[in-house]
């Protein structure tokens, strides 16, 4: 004989209230969950946008860099084939300046602004060291002879104008003293977060902290950018 089965709900130890949950305990659990995600989801978009940007500014001051070597390289060429000397300036003719005469050694044929100088009002963000050039007389503004220099390798030769210049070269034979405070009124020195780029007269170029520079701008008998 079939045993009746036991009506719906009434197993020993059962109780309906036991299956259902507290409408309030499940509900405050699901805030907390969807606060914890939220802050997590927050935190992680902003660790990833900051990391975004941190590479990107980074390709860009490589690019600057690689930019100023390429300049380098036309200075050399420049002056293998101008009997030794270096670029002048537009104190000797707009179409002398150093930023016409090295078009023809560049690969891309021009010169332009470093990628984070996007807010720059002149074409080229980049400035000859004037105190390589002659100051007075017929020619002014013409480049020295390379050999003049006293270590090529340690004298500046371009570096990083600020947002609000537009001159093609520095004015640092007009300063009375070179110090730390003028410099940095000419040379946008922290073009690259805390660092800028900077190219010397032998055709290298380096990526320097502040401090680092005018630690070079300061040094006893310093070649930094008197040549």
């Amino acid at each position: 004989m079939l045993k009746s089965r036991p009506p719906h709900g009434g197993g020993a130890g059962f109780s309906p209230a036991t299956m259902v949950k507290n409408p309030i305990t499940s509900r405050a659990f699901s805030l907390v969950e969807l606060l914890v995600v939220v802050t997590i989801t927050g935190l992680l978009a902003s660790l990833s946008m900051a990391a975004v940007k941190g590479a990107t500014d980074k390709a860009r001051t490589i690019k600057c860099l690689s930019n100023l070597r390429q300049v380098g390289t036309a200075v050399q060429l420049y002056v293998s084939e101008n009997q030794g000397s270096l670029p002048d300036t537009s104190h000797a003719g707009l179409e002398l300046s150093w930023t016409n005469t090295l078009t023809p050694y560049l690969s891309t044929n021009y010169l332009s602004k470093c990628p984070c100088a996007q807010h720059a009002i002149a074409k080229v963000t980049y400035a000859w060291n004037d105190l390589l050039t002659e100051q007075v007389g017929p020619n002014k503004g013409r480049g020295f002879p390379i050999n003049r220099l006293r270590s090529p390798s340690a004298t500046l030769a371009i570096a990083e104008l600020p947002d609000d210049a537009v001159s093609e070269h520095f004015h640092f034979a007009l300063e009375r003293r070179l110090t730390p405070t003028t410099f940095r009124k000419s040379v946008e020195v922290e073009r690259h977060g805390l660092y800028a780029n900077y190219l010397f007269t032998d055709g290298h170029a380096e990526t320097l902290s502040w401090p680092s520079a005018q630690s070079r701008l300061t040094a006893p008998n310093s070649a930094f950018l008197q040549p």
